[in-house]
């Protein structure tokens, strides 16, 4: 009704319904300007909230990067060269002084006791099988009466902790020993310890070519327990890591190394996996073609039935893999850990086994990527002790070349805080070799070898 009213006012006429108009436009105008007001208000303030998080998150990520600095400077003087030569010699001397006692107070099992007999070390039947590799009729070596006849007439029955006096092995390992049965006992005993300890130490140098990874390398007290007993750590570690260290510059020659480890099959089984996974052909096709022949080679040299024999020694054995049906062996693997914690058979062969399949999906996984060779080569080390079953304290030669490739990958692009520290732990967790331990040192080094993984793909290590 208003729309056509006009009034008179001060000599003009007004239109009620533009003034109401305008009336609300101008109010809609001003609560707009209160809103925008308010809004500024609120956003000075959240951009002074975020602005003191910002800083307060600025100034725990500089305390957390200087305390990581400070770390790095602590390692730096720790772990130099020259300090390490000294930690490494005294350690070593130590050893030395430690075994000559052991030796004179008659302490623990030697290669010869102070009173010129000769106790069982499981040198013994390596230089036994030897006589028989060289003897007219080598496929006697797998006969159990024979064999342990030959080795009590060397040393007398066996008595305490020792193992029935077998041959376990595959006969391709005859060829190792055949030159031992050549000579005398103690001569032979020299002479392996000397070979292949010679032949650790030159993996070592190849991977780290120092004089001090001589010291690291024998740093391990697991080294000692291969002198002591005279078995062939030094040969294993040796054959996985001039493999590895040659892969890269010589693969066919690598892959000839390669195919010798099967002598000792359960620390193989991951090679093929990791080959084919990172498409190496050529160190596959030489390491096949090495196992064959050797393979080959053993049936016609010691007897096709020597194989035969071997398999069903896999067969034969206890709860805790023992040939013997009444001796535990300890053994440094997760099924050991399990079996000497109590569980049973079937919890710890099933651990075991779950566990064994994650690492080498995560070894065919790691061998696929991109990634530094020296992690590649960590992880592989590792992962060949941690799926195998069957695992003893003189075997963890093998974690030292894992050590190796780690500290030469830092060498490369630069160690992480506390990097080296837990490296330490690992050495030093390797020392209760009478403690099924080795599984856990392993889950610690797969740690750090992750750990540097997951930097270097987040951008933070240079390649």
């Amino acid at each position: 009704m208003v729309v056509g009213v006009s009034v008179v006012a001060t000599g003009r006429r007004i239109d009620l319904a533009a003034l109401v108009h305008g009336l609300r436009v101008f109010s809609r105008r001003v609560a707009v300007q209160r809103d925008l007001k308010t809004n500024n208000m609120n956003h000075g303030r959240n951009k002074l909230q975020i602005r003191e998080k910002l800083g307060q998150r600025s100034r725990d990520f500089l305390e957390v990067a200087s305390g990581w600095s400070k770390l790095l400077e602590i390692e730096d003087r720790i772990f130099a060269e020259r300090r390490l030569w000294f930690y490494g010699s005294n350690l070593v001397v130590t050893y030395g002084i430690a075994m000559v006692l052991a030796w004179g107070l008659n302490q623990g099992e030697w290669v010869i006791r102070p009173d010129g007999s000769l106790p069982n070390i499981d040198f013994c039947w390596i230089w036994v099988s030897g006589k028989f590799a060289a003897s007219s009729d080598p496929a006697r070596v797998y006969d159990y009466a024979v064999f342990s006849a030959a080795q009590a007439s060397l040393v007398g029955p066996p008595t305490g902790n020792a193992l029935p006096y077998h041959f376990l092995y595959p006969p391709i390992l005859l060829f190792f020993v055949y030159p031992l049965g050549l000579i005398s006992y103690l001569t032979a005993y020299s002479v392996w310890i000397f070979v292949t300890l010679l032949l650790y130490l030159a993996a070592a140098y190849t991977i780290i070519p120092r004089s001090a990874v001589y010291i690291g390398a024998l740093a391990p007290a697991v080294v000692v327990k291969n002198i002591q007993l005279g078995h062939n750590g030094f040969l294993t570690a040796a054959i996985i890591g001039l493999s590895l260290g040659l892969m890269e510059r010589r693969p066919w020659l690598a892959g000839l190394i390669l195919g010798c480890l099967t002598y000792k099959p359960q620390f193989g089984i991951l090679f093929p996996l990791a080959l084919l996974a990172s498409r190496n052909w050529r160190t596959l096709c030489s390491a096949t073609v090495t196992s064959v022949l050797l393979g080959v080679a053993a049936a016609v040299a010691f007897g096709y039935q020597g194989w035969l024999s071997f398999i069903g020694s896999l067969l034969a054995r206890n709860s805790s893999l023992s040939p013997d049906g009444e001796m535990e062996l300890s053994l440094q693997s997760l099924y050991g850990l399990l079996h000497w914690a109590g569980a049973s058979d079937w919890i710890s062969w099933s651990v075991h086994l779950t566990s064994a399949a994650i690492v080498a999906a995560m070894v065919c996984a790691i061998w696929a990527k991109p990634i530094s060779y020296y992690l590649k080569a960590a992880v592989l080390c590792i992962a060949s002790v941690a799926v195998s079953p069957y695992v003893l304290a003189y075997d963890l030669c093998i974690l030292s070349i894992a050590g190796a490739f780690l500290i030469r990958d830092g060498m490369s692009r630069g160690f992480l805080p506390g990097e080296r520290m837990g490296m330490l732990i690992c050495f030093a967790g390797l020392f209760p070799v009478a403690t099924p331990i080795a599984p856990i040192v392993c889950v610690g080094l797969l740690v750090l070898c992750a750990r540097r993984i997951v930097t270097y793909r987040c951008g933070l290590l240079t390649t």
